[in-house]
């Protein structure tokens, strides 16, 4: 998530901007943030051969409980 983050704001795209832009939920299933991390999740799964997958409501539920303490935390800079 760092790589991207550092990829987008080599965009010139002020922070707040992109910050904005990944919390955002444009169709009602979550953050864009939360349906990255989904995806990048589930493709890790399926890449080890689990069958298992990780919904957009299931990131949400980890990032809240404190799971993953850094994903609603912009990387360091």
């Amino acid at each position: 998530m760092a790589t991207m983050f550092d990829s987008l704001m080599a965009t010139g795209v002020p922070r707040p901007a992109i910050e904005r832009f990944l919390d955002a939920d444009p169709n009602g299933q979550g953050s864009v943030r939360d349906q990255i991390v989904a995806d990048m999740t589930n493709q890790l799964l399926e890449t080890l051969g689990q069958r298992s997958r990780q919904s957009v409501a299931d990131v949400q539920r980890i990032r809240k409980r404190g799971g993953w303490t850094a994903l609603d935390r912009p990387p360091r800079e």
